[in-house]
């Protein structure tokens, strides 16, 4: 099992963004970057959605060839407007020293060049065993780990504009109160979020949840783990991500609620130097 970067050449960054862009005009309408970024990056996570799809389909198997070999085609898991599948289909790379396959391009599943070398839509990729593990539960309690969300991540605090971890403390407590609010009002606030751990192995859904600061724009969300025990069963927020991130990473499995569009056009800065996988391998 391998990652699309290992597997697939993509080509120079240019043309893949083409293939981006037009894969973009194809699916249904969507937010595919972020809106500071929009003029230099507009497809930052359509480009991550579609390398951690990948990765994901990879993992699970479900990355199909045709009869021949000479093809790989994998479902991206978007529609068009028409809500016909669009898929990714890679060809054999002849050029030595690159890897092994190289990226033809997204295609409709009633176009010719996908119906020509395969029979079947490949599988969607899969991210849990229990589909409640999606859905935020507001019969259950939600409470805080608040030495952990404060002092292990204060840094992406003071990122956010708040360097008084006093002030925090009572910001959390409010935050709290309006996103309890709010979710018994509109579950899908809650986006479910594949967890990796890439040294442990371990895998799990974690919701993100927005952080309502009174007065503020939502800069954080907050990351719920269901935690089950003899008992009880609750939810315990454990740290919190930059909402761009919440968003990037949530997209792998959902189409965020249009309360999270709304919050990502408000925002206008945060630290984008930091990758996308650090803050997954970072959040427990």
């Amino acid at each position: 099992m391998g990652t699309i970067l290992e597997d697939v050449f993509l080509g120079t960054a240019e043309k893949y963004n083409q293939k981006l862009e037009m894969l973009a005009r194809m699916a249904q309408p969507e937010k595919w970057t972020y809106k500071r970024i929009q003029d230099k990056d507009p497809y930052r996570i359509l480009r991550n959605y579609i390398q951690y799809t990948y990765n994901r389909l990879d993992e699970e198997g479900k990355i199909i060839s045709s009869a021949d070999g000479k093809y790989r085609c994998m479902n991206t898991g978007l529609l068009t407007v028409y809500n016909q599948e669009i898929v990714a289909i890679f060809a054999v790379n002849e050029m030595s020293g690159k890897q092994p396959w190289f990226f033809n391009g997204f295609f409709k599943e009633t176009d010719k060049f996908f119906t020509t070398n395969f029979s079947e839509l490949p599988p969607l990729a899969d991210y849990c065993n229990n589909v409640k593990d999606l859905i935020y539960d507001n019969t259950l309690e939600l409470n805080m780990r608040k030495e952990h969300i404060i002092d292990d991540n204060f840094d992406r605090f003071i990122e956010a504009g708040y360097s008084s971890k006093e002030l925090i403390n009572v910001l959390l407590d409010a935050a709290k109160v309006t996103l309890e609010k709010k979710l018994k009002r509109n579950f899908k606030l809650a986006l479910p979020f594949y967890y990796h751990n890439t040294e442990t192995g371990e895998n799990k859904i974690q919701l993100l949840a927005p952080l309502y600061f009174p007065g503020a724009p939502v800069k954080l969300a907050l990351v719920l783990n269901k935690i089950k025990s003899s008992a009880k069963e609750y939810y315990e927020g454990v740290t919190v991500l930059p909402v761009e991130w919440a968003y990037m990473n949530s997209r792998l499995i959902v189409k965020p609620d249009e309360e999270w569009a709304k919050i990502m056009d408000e925002i206008t800065s945060a630290d984008e130097a930091e990758s996308i996988r650090e803050a997954v391998d970072m959040a427990e």
